[in-house]
């Protein structure tokens, strides 16, 4: 789903300036250097900035966490040298807890929490299979609605990722 949503920002004429940060230093450097290929719903390659170490790439105004749940822990852990004053943490991942330990780090005011209908299957790296599309929500812990909040959407819808924001984020998890 990282690969999804990155090459999709990437893509949009929003013209994001789009990292992903991958725990394989190895895999980081293949899909540098050829991209993101996406099949299925949607076909396209597109090309990334990809690393696996986040000084390389500095304080962001939007980190998106897609890691298995189990890896929330060491996934903030990695991202701190991206955490700036007016850092704000989304999560996309399954499971319950992830916001919890997110806001620990950040605090509630910067924790955004998501769901969306998109899927993914991952045929290699950087090449995928985007299976599943639909509607993306998004919302902060503690249901502020400010503008940021909705830059961030926008900037998702301009990428072709639906998304709309909720003030109770905890209900629709």
């Amino acid at each position: 789903m990282g690969c999804l949503f990155a090459a999709m920002l990437a893509r949009s004429k929003s013209k994001n300036e789009v990292w992903l940060l991958d725990k394989e230093p190895e895999r980081a450097k293949k899909i540098s250097a050829k991209g993101i290929s996406v099949e299925g719903l949607s076909n396209f390659t597109q090309g990334i900035n990809a690393v696996s170490d986040a000084k390389k790439i500095g304080p962001c105004e939007l980190v998106i966490i897609f890691t298995k749940s189990y890896d929330t822990d060491m996934a903030l852990h990695s991202i701190k040298p991206l955490i700036g004053d007016n850092t704000n943490v989304l999560s996309l991942q399954n499971g319950l807890g992830n916001l919890g330990l997110i806001s620990e780090m950040i605090g509630e005011e910067r924790t955004i929490g998501g769901i969306t209908a998109h899927g993914a299957t991952l045929i290699d790296h950087g090449r995928l299979t985007h299976a599943g599309k639909g509607e993306t929500v998004i919302g902060r812990l503690n249901g502020k609605i400010f503008g940021d909040l909705r830059q961030i959407s926008t900037v998702f819808n301009d990428a072709g990722i639906q998304t709309k924001i909720t003030k109770d984020i905890n209900a629709v998890i």
